[in-house]
């Protein structure tokens, strides 16, 4: 009998469970108006290390991105920084 009963109770929980939380566990998420879209979350990035100012300029125009500026942020690496929209 405590076999039967160990095999019935998770499932018993689990329905139980369910009828607690009423319907609103089961509807689906609602989107955030204000929420960042995949597109404008990718749309800056950056790239590198690269070692010469020209070498990252012709991986900036190799891109094409809508635009991008190679900073130095060390002695002997630059980096591309790029927007795509």
């Amino acid at each position: 009998m405590y076999a039967k009963i160990a095999r019935i109770a998770p499932l018993a929980l689990v329905t139980a469970g369910l009828i607690m939380a009423g319907p609103a566990a089961l509807a689906a998420p609602q989107h955030d108006i204000t929420a960042v879209s995949v597109q404008e979350h990718r749309a800056k990035g950056k790239k590198g290390p690269y070692p010469s100012k020209s070498s990252c300029e012709a991986a900036g125009k190799k891109g094409h991105y809508k635009s991008y500026v190679c900073k130095q942020e060390a002695p002997h690496e630059w980096w591309l920084h790029y927007t795509t929209k």
